[in-house]
């Protein structure tokens, strides 16, 4: 072989080794859930789990066109519960954390944490306990450009629905589950409780249990989301929480027979524990199976997608096991969604491809391959079973699950406890229901049940504090009447003294612009007491809107002026008239409430402050501008009130509020003082006003915001002896005089310093 064949195999080798570096496998990986009882499973469970859905999966999508030019590998991985010690938090941060860029591409998301963050208001608990404080769906990828209902119309509609969010499309349905009885069918008891179980409570079903001879019980419920699952089963008993059939089936919970059901459920726990309860609710999920394969509990309480695992791994004496609905065929329907990673996305696949393989893993055929393997259920709509050839064949092959799904009394957990457009996030009934079950049925004190009582209540009617008259309140109302007086009263003799010089120089007309958004301010407050709502939280949103514009646009404006008087020595000038200065105020404000935007802080500090600087910069000898102070005081205070009121001990909350509202008023018109209150002061406390009047009044001198008393005294003096001077001479005058004099604009009281 040639040197130059011998080149060219080598350059083939380098090019052939390049291309498979840069163009290298990608690995998909997606978080699945790990079924309850994972020592039930062979070891190499998740393996073939994971092997044998990319297997199928290749089969499926083999002639595909979006996928069949791109090289990837789909792996499974199972995310383990048990670490999370049935915290619900600590089950929603292991999410978002996997939604990161470092997390999965791909994770299959329980209904329950699907949106659970979002509600009329945002949940104040979830940046404390998740570390986020942003929406959750943000994290997601949005399939809505590439998915048509059409292609979906074989999942059940509710289900597919319940993925969307304002006409987007975030997680597609993966799989569905539900609570159910498992039970050995040599096993007499539970074979005649089970026969009419759909006629039976669960109040019966434990009184039958303990009838001789007695039969023992072992529900678990140490993880919080079983615990209120449990609840809302007993509660639907009695009760039927669907709002077709009563659209006010959350009063309930509300109204006297609400406090017996949770009377009664509390009653259940001490029948079925022996009166002690943390038998049952620190009772965790393996301690729970363990006592049902060694027959020391009647049933075993889980979920219905084992049924295939558990029928092959439990046997007794060779004797099978068999899964029923719950009393009355009422049970909780978990939904499942396939959701992608945003962060993930268009890394090494791009979105079209990330949707293509969602929708595979998805699809009928993939739901049905998992059912006939692993036992899933699929999220297929039941009522097409004889008009679709693939939802046929699962019904035929699983009859029981079939029929179960058809005919069971669905509780929708989330549909329950979202009864008002009003209701707090989901989130947040997860993380403080449950706990405060568990106390009550721990304790059984009075204090505890009232607990529950009040926190059902704020699920539905957003309560932020205690019900009733408050004199904190009332008090709070007076402060604001009184603060929104002295207000007004600034605004009436800031206009009064609309000629004075030092009045003058800040414009009156829009110096009252900036005290009345001051003043706006000052009911701000109030806004934070319910009762809550969208019209309230579209008019806060205006509110605050026009409260800044008025605030922040003439404080442009008047500083702006300010800077042009000073800069061209002189106020004559058409460009800066009062009139065409108000017509851009007027049309800013008006911009913005339009829009309904607050007017950007930063943006409009940049060129405020630019000019406050240049200001201060050619007139140093006559003090420092104070706009600036205004804008830094209103802000923190702002965030101040915001930060506040959500730290407030629900105890507590009535007196910190009006400590918070004198804080509130405190600051406003400290802002006000600032701005006009100080020469508004200094001109009633010196009757002879009226003296300086005139266009000839150099009024430059009164630009500075350090006046004081004895300064506007002797100013005034100034213009009276030197009314035909030259500008030069009321400069040195000027300069005279504040070497001479020099008073705290803060505190009334006049210290001189020695002449130089």
């Amino acid at each position: 072989m040639n040197k130059k064949s011998i080149s060219s195999v080598f350059l083939w080798i380098i090019l052939y080794l390049t291309n498979k570096i840069v163009h290298a496998q990608s690995e998909i990986y997606i978080s699945v859930p790990q079924p309850e009882y994972p020592y039930t499973l062979p070891k190499d469970f998740e393996k073939k789990y994971s092997d044998l859905n990319w297997e199928y999966f290749q089969k499926i999508a083999k002639d595909n066109p979006i996928l069949k030019d791109e090289d990837f590998v789909i792996k499974f991985l199972f995310f383990n519960y048990s670490w999370w010690e049935g915290s619900y938090a600590n089950l929603e941060k292991s999410f978002v954390k996997f939604l990161g860029e470092d997390g999965f591409d791909f994770m299959v998301m329980d209904d329950r944490i699907f949106f659970d963050d979002l509600g009329i208001m945002s949940a104040t608990y979830v940046p404390y306990y998740v570390d986020i404080d942003y929406p959750s769906l943000t994290l997601l990828m949005d399939y809505k450009d590439y998915i048509n209902d059409e292609e979906m119309d074989f999942h059940d509609p509710k289900q597919y629905k319940e993925g969307k969010y304002d006409g987007h499309i975030y997680g597609l349905p993966f799989d569905i589950d539900f609570d159910g009885l498992y039970y050995y069918n040599n096993n007499e008891k539970a074979k005649s409780i089970v026969e009419n179980i759909s006629d039976k409570t669960w109040d019966d079903l434990v009184d039958e249990l303990n009838s001789p001879p007695s039969a023992p019980l072992k529900v678990a419920l140490n993880v919080d989301t079983d615990l209120l699952g449990f609840f809302v089963e007993y509660i639907n008993n009695h009760r039927n929480f669907n709002k077709e059939y009563d659209s006010k089936f959350y009063d309930i919970f509300l109204n006297k027979t609400g406090d017996d059901l949770i009377n009664n459920f509390y009653n259940l726990t001490q029948k079925y524990t022996d009166k002690k309860a943390t038998r049952s609710t620190s009772l965790k999920r393996d301690q729970a199976f363990t006592a049902f394969t060694t027959e020391n509990s009647t049933f075993l309480r889980g979920k219905a997608s084992l049924y295939s695992i558990l029928r092959d791994s439990l046997r007794v004496n060779d004797t099978e096991i068999s899964f029923t609905l719950p009393p009355k065929k009422t049970t909780n329907l978990f939904h499942r969604y396939l959701v992608a990673n945003k962060a993930r996305v268009g890394k090494e696949l791009s979105p079209k491809v990330f949707a293509e393989i969602a929708k595979i893993l998805t699809s009928k055929e993939m739901q049905l391959f998992r059912a006939e393997t692993f036992g899933g259920i699929p999220t297929f709509d039941l009522k097409k079973k004889d008009s679709d050839d693939q939802i046929k064949i699962y019904c035929d092959e699983f009859p029981m699950m079939c029929e179960y799904l058809e005919t069971m009394n669905k509780i929708y957990i989330k549909e329950i406890f979202n009864p008002s457009k009003y209701a707090v996030p989901y989130f947040e009934v997860e993380c403080f229901l449950p706990l405060k079950i568990r106390y009550y049925l721990e304790s059984g004190k009075q204090e505890d049940f009232d607990v529950i009582k009040h926190v059902l209540y704020s699920i539905k009617y957003l309560v932020t504090n205690g019900e009733g008259f408050s004199w904190y309140i009332f008090f709070s109302i007076v402060c604001i009447i009184i603060s929104l007086a002295i207000s007004y009263g600034t605004i009436y003799f800031t206009n009064k003294f609309k000629d004075h010089p030092s009045i003058k120089i800040i414009s009156p007309s829009f110096c009252n612009m900036i005290v009345f958004g001051s003043s706006m301010s000052l009911i701000k407050p109030l806004f934070r007491l319910p009762p809550y709502s969208y019209f309230k939280i579209r008019f806060v949103l205006i509110y605050n809107t026009i409260n800044y514009g008025l605030i922040f646009i003439p404080m442009f404006v008047v500083t702006y002026r300010i800077f042009r008087i000073y800069k061209v020595k002189t106020f004559l000038s058409k460009s800066l008239t009062n009139k065409r200065l108000m017509i851009i105020t007027i049309v800013l404000i008006s911009l913005s409430t339009i829009y309904r935007m607050v007017i950007a802080f930063t943006s409009k500090f940049i060129a405020l402050i630019f000019m406050i600087i240049c200001t201060g910069s050619f007139s140093k000898k006559f003090g420092d501008i104070c706009y600036v102070f205004v804008v830094f005081l209103i802000n923190v205070n702002d965030f101040m009130i915001n930060f506040m009121i959500t730290i407030f001990d629900e105890g507590v909350f009535f007196k910190f509020f009006f400590l918070l509202t004198i804080y509130n008023d405190i600051m406003v018109l400290f802002c006000i003082y600032f701005l006009v209150g100080s020469r508004v002061l200094n001109i009633l406390i010196n009757p002879k006003y009226d003296n300086v009047r005139g266009s000839s009044v150099d009024l430059r001198k009164y630009i500075s915001l350090n006046f004081s008393l004895f300064t506007a005294k002797t100013l005034i003096n100034s213009n009276k002896t030197n009314k035909n001077s030259t500008l030069r001479s009321n400069r040195e005058s000027n300069t005279s005089t504040l070497k001479i004099s020099m008073v705290s604009p803060y505190l009334f009281f006049t210290f001189k310093s020695e002449p130089q």
